[in-house]
């Protein structure tokens, strides 16, 4: 048990390694946060996903996986379980539909107000012009009844 043990900790370790390695240098410290706990931590990936990191995701889950098959360790495959999963890929993507959704809305009252607007543009022009109308005619309505 102990050596499953200490084999679990190298196996960690080396994907530790692979975290920090010149490949993911740049993107692990942009896009992946600290690891939790001191020494033996799990790894937990957040964040916004980028094509390198869910290669990285991938390939840590894959070593893990592998090395817990070689030793038997459940423990192991629940931390490459843990590495392979985002478990806010579900609370993003409802976030992003929500705002697709409420920019799909603003949009559509903009182009309403829009339409409204012209409307009332149009209804008030009509309206000058016909009261210019009345005016005119009750302007000739009176000088005929003053020409009588």
């Amino acid at each position: 048990n102990q050596v499953v043990r200490s084999e679990e900790i190298k196996a960690i370790g080396q994907a530790m390694e692979i975290l920090q390695s010149d490949e993911v240098s740049g993107s692990a410290d942009k896009h992946l946060p600290k690891l939790v706990q001191l020494g033996t931590a799990l790894v937990q990936l957040r964040g916004v996903e980028s094509p390198q990191v869910s290669q990285v995701r991938e390939r840590i889950s894959t070593f893990l996986n592998g090395r817990a098959r070689e030793l038997g360790s459940r423990y192991l495959a629940l931390v490459a379980t843990h590495a392979d999963s985002d478990p806010f890929v579900k609370v993003k993507a409802m976030i992003k539909d929500m705002i697709v959704k409420l920019m799909e809305q603003a949009n559509s009252e903009a182009d309403k107000k829009g339409y409204c607007d012209t409307e009332l543009g149009t209804n008030k022009l009509t309206r000058e012009n016909k009261q210019s109308e009345v005016e005119e005619l009750s302007a000739n309505v009176d000088k005929h009844v003053a020409e009588s």
